[in-house]
Formats: C-alpha cells, structure tokens, sequence
C-alpha cells in the first residue's frame, strides 16, 4: 500500500481508486498471489478471483430500470364531427393532471384544428396539465405524412416530458391504415417504437349524431366535400364518404356518438345500433359537446397487443383495405350477434355473419349477383324501418324489388376469389389465380378492387415462413386462420355481412350458386395445369 502513488480519486464507499498505470500493477500484484483457479473450488475461485472488482465498484448503482412507453391515442373523425372539442374537452378537463403531446395532421389549406388545440395551451389546463403541439400539414398521415408522424410523436416523447400523446386525424384519414404504419415503424427498428407505444395505440372515433344517417347513404366521395381534401390530393379526394365512415368505426377502440343534443332519439339509436353491428368490441359514449371521460381518450388501450391481434376482426378492421392481401390481418371473422358496450338505448337487431368457402367465384355468375345488387332509394339511413318491413330498392336496371336476399345488409366486406375467364390470349385473365380481391360495401357504395397476392402465390409453406422471417407469430396464425386447403393455400371467400332482418340462408345459397361446381374445378385444374406448363416453355 505504501507503493501506491498519492494521486487518488474517492469513490462514494470510501475505496480510492489509484492511477491508471498502478491500478495496473495492483491488480496484477493482486492475482500472482492467488493460487490457480483449478485448484480451488469454482465458486470460491470466480469470488477471489473477481474480489477486487467486487471492493471497487460493489457501490456503482445497478442500471435503471426501462422508462415506460408513452401510450398514444389517435383521434378520428370527420370534419365537423367534433374531434378538436372533444380533445380541448379533454386538455381542460379538472380530472386531467398529465401532461399530453398533441400531433394535429389538417389536410386543409389552413390548420384551423392546430390553432385551436394551441389556443387551448394557452389557458390553465385541469389540474396544472399543460400540451404541447406539433402541426403535420400539406399531407395525409394515411401515406405521405406516415414517416413524419412516426418522427413527430419521437420528438414529442424525447424533446417534452409528456405522459400521453394523441393524434388529431384528419377528417378523411384511416386509423387502420396509420395503426399499420406504427406496425411497420416498430417491425423495422425505429427508435420511436422504444419510447412510444407504437403497437397499443388506443384509437377514438368521434362521429356526427346528425349527419351519420346521411354519410353512411352519400353518394359524394371526400373531394366533393369544401374543405374536406387539400387541393391536388388524389390520395384522399377519391375516398368515398360513406366507406370513409365504416372504418373509423370499425378501427375504434371507443366511438364518441356526439351531438346527441341536436339529433332525434331516433336518430341516436340508429347510429348507437350501426356502431355496434360494425364493431361490436368499441366502448359507444352518447354525449353532447365532445364532453366525453377522459379516460375514454387518454388512457393505455385495454388489452395491449395481444388484445388488439385478437380483437382487430371482431371489431372490423379486417374489412378496411390492406395494402396487399399478404399484408393484412385477414383472420376469421366470427362476429357477435348482439351488441356491446354502454349507452345501450335499445337494440335494432344489427346482426352479422361470415361466409366462407374454399372454391372460387364463377365471374359471369358472380357478375350476376352485383348487378343485381339492391341500391337504397331513402337518403338516410333508417335501421328501424329496415328491420320493420325493408326499405324500398332499385336494382342496376331500374327495376324496384324487396325481395332481394342483399336488401337488408348496410355493410359486407371482405377478400374474395375469382376464377379466371380466360387463361390465354390477349384478353386473358389469368392473374385472377394469383391475386385477392377486396370486396367493400357500405350504404349505397359498392367496390371490389384488387389486394395484392394470396400467400398461396409462393411455391411452399416454406418460402411464406422464410417471407416472414423474424415473424412466427404471423406465419403461425396463417396457417391457423387463412390457409383453406392445401391444393390452394389461402386463396378463398371470406366475407363478412352485416344487416337487420335479412335471410342468410338465401345469401348463402345465392352465394354458393356462384362457385364453381365439381365439373368447374376439375377443368380450373386442368387450365391451370396448362397454364403453368406454357410459362415454363417461355
């Protein structure tokens, strides 16, 4: 001891901690005098050999614990619904002491929501609780401004000491379609996903009392509405309202039914039955003014993300149009037949069933089905007439009819398979073996468009677990959930049908009668035969 040189730094336990040079030396000087660790037993000579260490830095403190995710709520609705009152509700709340980070994305040509909820922060917020803001513009979160929101909410949680974050949506976005984009960011490594909780983002659905009826009827896509679309956004300007209305719905963790002080009893009812026949998971809030509980808004989702896996069909989101079929969380969609939830101000009957079958769509006999496919003639959507005697309908070429097994159903979505016309020659169509199609109605709207490739597109079970490497989980519930047969992997109908007071025995068989028959499939095998023998001869 007396060696040791006398520049020394105290460490809190009272050890001095010598120079670099004859720490050096001590610990060298330390370990000679030690017998060989293969002579002692392995514990006792792990612990003298590691003793000094041990005198040295016994008081460093251990590491701390993770900082907890900050939980996000992501606020929709259409414009004019609401959303901006309901959150400067929710900021000025007395039972709101935390302090919320607010991402407020307008695709308006000037951020009327932004200034407003800024206004907000100049005032005394509950009990102390202040926001900051950060203003998204010029773009949807839905796709351009994906990345930048993703960037918004890391600088709000890193830059702020906030203990919630919520995103204002613009009036046309899709809280699926941002869910997906959180996926994405956490599947990829962004550092947002450490800090944030990407994966359990709670999403509130705020929805107009008074104008739903109308909406879920419209005609009119999201660019016929003034104020509604920035100028030269095709992105969102082709939406269709009332396609646009379901999947908040059906996105939603809570639907906020407000202006219920304007709307009739009728009205509420008809809107508080639809919600549920849409997402029979959602918590349903009837309120006045946006004055909703805070915790509806600012609170960890119920569940986390197991919950949200589980939950994600039976609450619809399913039905809102994947990137590709590949992509999507296309699970079975077994439905609740009564509804859920609070506020229950009496049922309509809003029921709902999935059909699902393993054989291909005939398309001249499909064809026949959607062109007949019953058109509403009243202007607002009226369950309670529905239900009673069936509304009045016109069909594609004019004629009325109440006898069509659809003209009870509000909603239907889903994926579907349709056979080929042709498999050669110029106006061939054989892409149809290989590609999903997403079918989407809501009200008046109707649309079946293309949703990527079916997994079963890939030669084996093998390539899709090897696509989705560091995904188990995923490759696990296709198997379970998607894949049909093994001859065709997961191609398949799966669509789901929600109404009041409809037959689904006669849907069933009207949908059942455009399959292909025993005789079809075995030339559809035949074709198919031929079709991949001449791509091999290319």
């Amino acid at each position: 001891p007396q060696s040791l040189p006398k520049r020394r730094r105290r460490f809190p336990n009272g050890v001095f901690m010598p120079s670099a040079l004859s720490h050096t030396l001590y610990l060298m000087l330390s370990l000679l005098l030690l017998p060989p660790v293969g002579s002692l037993p392995l514990s006792l000579g792990v612990a003298r050999s590691s003793s000094a260490f041990t005198r040295l830095f016994s008081s460093m403190p251990p590491p701390s614990p993770p900082r907890p995710k900050i939980p996000v709520t992501l606020l929709a609705g259409f414009l004019g619904s609401g959303k901006t009152t309901t959150l400067q509700h929710v900021l000025t709340s007395p039972l709101q002491s935390r302090k919320v980070g607010v991402v407020v994305n307008d695709v308006g040509s000037v951020n009327v929501d932004a200034r407003l909820v800024k206004e907000t922060d100049t005032v005394t917020l509950g009990s102390g609780s202040t926001a900051d803001t950060v203003t998204l513009e010029n773009g949807c979160v839905c796709c351009s401004l994906s990345d930048e929101l993703v960037e918004g909410l890391a600088a709000l949680a890193e830059g702020a000491d906030v203990d919630h974050l919520v995103v204002e949506l613009s009036g046309v976005a899709d809280p699926a379609a941002v869910l997906r984009a959180f996926d994405d960011a956490v599947r990829s490594g962004h550092g947002a996903g450490e800090r944030v909780g990407l994966s359990d983002a709670r999403v509130a659905t705020v929805v107009d009392a008074c104008t739903f009826g109308e909406d879920w009827m419209s005609w009119s896509a999201a660019g016929d509405r003034e104020g509604w679309t920035r100028d030269g956004g095709e992105c969102d300007a082709g939406l269709k309202v009332s396609e646009l209305l379901v999947e908040q719905v059906e996105a939603a963790d809570v639907v906020v039914v407000n202006k219920a002080d304007l709307a009739t009893g009728e009205e509420v009812r008809n809107v508080v039955g639809a919600v549920k026949g849409l997402n029979g998971k959602a918590a349903v809030r009837v309120v006045e003014f946006g004055k909703v509980e805070v915790g509806d808004i600012i609170e960890e989702r119920r569940g986390g993300e197991e919950e949200k896996k589980k939950s994600c069909c039976e609450m619809g989101t399913c039905g809102s149009k994947p990137a590709k079929a590949s992509d999507a969380d296309s699970h079975s969609h077994e439905h609740s037949r009564s509804g859920s939830g609070s506020n229950d101000l009496g049922s309509i009957g809003v029921t709902s069933f999935t059909y699902r079958s393993p054989r291909p769509f005939s398309m001249p006999r499909l064809l026949n089905i959607l062109n007949s496919w019953p058109v509403p003639t009243k202007d607002v959507l009226d369950l309670s007439l529905l239900a009673a005697e069936g509304d009045r309908v016109t069909t594609s070429d004019g004629r009325g009819s109440n006898d069509n097994p659809f003209a009870k159903v509000i909603r239907s979505k889903g994926f579907c398979w349709m056979a080929p016309s042709s498999w050669s020659g110029g106006s061939g169509d054989a892409w149809r073996h290989e590609t999903a199609m997403y079918w989407s109605h809501a009200g008046r709207q109707f649309g079946i468009t293309t949703a990527g490739k079916w997994w079963g597109s890939l030669e084996s079970k093998e390539q899709v677990r090897h696509f989705l490497e560091g995904r188990p989980e995923e490759y696990e519930r296709i198997m379970r959930e998607d894949w049909a047969s093994d001859e065709f992997g997961d191609r398949r109908q799966e669509l789901v049908f929600i109404g009041v007071g409809y037959d689904e025995g006669r849907i069933r068989k009207a949908l059942d009668e455009a399959l292909l028959d025993d005789e079809e499939m075995d030339r559809y095998r035949r074709e198919l035969g031929n079709f991949r023998m001449t791509m091999m001869t290319q």
